[in-house]
């Protein structure tokens, strides 16, 4: 995962809900689910690929495009991307979509000290 670390193992239980392919079971039961799989896709995305392949599907994460400093290429010359602004902008908004969904789906979640940091979990 590229954002919201504090949130590893919720995502990873929400993530087994999710297939490989196409959307949710019954989607308008689990719309909030159905979000985080686009979500997912799109954060995979612009972590890996520049955002090259889902630039339409920004809108998950109420973004366009050009709210991204992403590397491009323009004039003739190469832009680096800014990734720690990019993750700034992008994690509060997964983390939302991530908590959602593990209330829509009913997960108990509780905070556990983690390496001086405080992570969100599922409750065994």
């Amino acid at each position: 995962m590229w954002v919201c670390e504090n949130l590893k193992s919720v995502y990873e239980e929400l993530d087994g809900l999710i297939p490989f392919d196409g959307p949710v079971c019954n989607v308008n039961k689990n719309k909030k689910l159905e979000k985080l799989r686009k979500a997912s896709n799109v954060v995979h995305d612009i972590f890996n690929n520049g955002l090259m392949n889902r630039g339409k599907s920004l809108k998950v994460l109420g973004l366009m495009k050009y709210d991204l400093p992403l590397p491009q290429y323009a004039h003739g010359h190469y832009y680096d991307g800014n990734w720690d602004r990019i993750k700034e902008i992008v994690e509060p908004i997964f983390e939302n979509i991530i908590l959602d969904a593990a209330v829509e789906q009913d997960l108990s979640l509780e905070l556990v000290p983690v390496n001086n940091k405080i992570e969100v979990q599922v409750k065994s």
